[in-house]
């Protein structure tokens, strides 16, 4: 049987390399943004790994924003454009800057009073 995981270094715990076979798999185009990953079951028979370990790695996936899992629906790979925080305000000539545009700014003119 081939082993997915055979590329990736075996010094890694098996979560680790987990998420670096998603991360393969994404940067590789064979998943893209709002793809369902395979489902715990799947990866856990896929890869030769428990369950538990499967479930570590997407979670800790989800937490780093890289996949939404849905109870009861699955795990998708989350949207990978830029997101503002509603909470956080950023400068922005930088939030502007990191969807991929230019920022610009101009004055408006003083009126002179004499």
């Amino acid at each position: 049987m081939n082993d997915p995981l055979a590329t990736i270094g075996r010094i890694e715990p098996r979560y680790v390399q987990i998420k670096s076979y998603v991360l393969k798999l994404l940067k590789e185009g064979k998943l893209k943004s709002g793809d369902r990953v395979p489902s715990e079951n799947q990866l856990t028979e896929m890869l030769g790994v428990s369950r538990m370990t499967v479930n570590r790695a997407l979670r800790e996936m989800a937490d780093d924003g890289i996949l939404t899992r849905l109870a009861g629906v699955g795990t998708f790979v989350t949207d990978s454009r830029p997101h503002s925080h509603v909470l956080r305000v950023k400068n922005i000539a930088d939030e502007i800057g990191s969807r991929g545009h230019q920022h610009s700014a101009e004055g408006a003119p003083t009126a002179k009073y004499g």
